[in-house]
């Protein structure tokens, strides 16, 4: 049990060490294609944490990512990096965001038990990332003519099934679930970051975008920022976390699963 715990304490610092790594250095944890608008990929540490620490030491990685955030805003105040210097807007939605993925992720292991979990996994992943595929490709590529944002919604959606035929047919029970989490938690992220900026920071929108159209800008950033942040941890915190799993303490950890 001590061992454990001690195995626990220095992965947990080893992610909050990585997140501030990777949020203070330029165009690592934050990168920046739209001016003000960056897209991060510090919740994929987060993601990992919360599926791997036990509920003792889940939640620092998320405050941290939330510290780094704030810190960034401030060193950096331009575009939206203005709303996240509050600290509602940059610290309470990761720390918010990393408790659903890991009540998510115990769900998940809930519904495996079940008769059809699996299936109800699979359709509700492949729901929820058709929907943001769709409604994000139609924002991303909106200089395309529709017909060429469905070939490319379709295209990416056929992916994505691919994967989660692939992994079911191997009864990879466990890729499934991570693969899922990181998609849905990337979105429940953008969800309530966004969420904070509308509730303690609204005037950002008017500053940064001219525009009183704050549907348009929030269903842009969830098209461009959630999508892209989605698929990036999909393919990138997957198989960090199969890496992981050849840890024998890691192993001795998730053997319920």
């Amino acid at each position: 049990m001590r061992k454990n715990q001690t195995f626990e304490l220095v992965l947990t610092s080893i992610f909050v060490a990585l997140i501030f790594l990777m949020g203070m250095v330029p165009q690592i944890g934050f990168i920046t294609i739209v001016p003000g608008n960056p897209i991060t990929i510090l919740h994929i540490p987060v993601l990992i944490a919360a599926v791997l620490l036990s509920f003792k030491y889940f939640w620092i990685p998320g405050l941290a990512f939330g510290v780094v955030s704030l810190i960034q805003a401030a060193m950096n105040p331009v575009g939206l990096n203005i709303a996240f210097i509050n600290p509602l807007v940059s610290i309470l939605p990761r720390v918010l965001f990393v408790f659903a993925v890991f009540f998510l992720f115990r769900l998940f292991k809930i519904l495996k038990n079940t008769k059809f979990g699996s299936f109800i996994i699979i359709a509700l992943v492949a729901a929820i990332t058709g929907v943001a595929i769709f409604e994000g490709t139609f924002v991303v590529f909106s200089n395309l003519s529709d017909n060429a944002n469905y070939i490319i919604a379709g295209a990416i959606i056929l992916v994505f099934v691919g994967l989660y035929v692939y992994l079911y047919l191997k009864h990879d029970f466990k890729s499934l679930v991570v693969t899922s989490i990181f998609i849905i938690g990337t979105l429940i992220h953008t969800f309530l970051v966004l969420a904070s900026v509308a509730l303690f920071s609204y005037d950002a929108f008017f500053e940064v975008f001219q525009t009183d159209q704050v549907m348009d800008v929030i269903v842009f950033i969830v098209g461009f920022n959630g999508l892209t942040e989605a698929v990036i941890a999909a393919l990138i915190g997957t198989p960090i976390y199969l890496a992981l799993q050849r840890v024998p303490l890691v192993q001795q950890k998730l053997a319920k699963f």
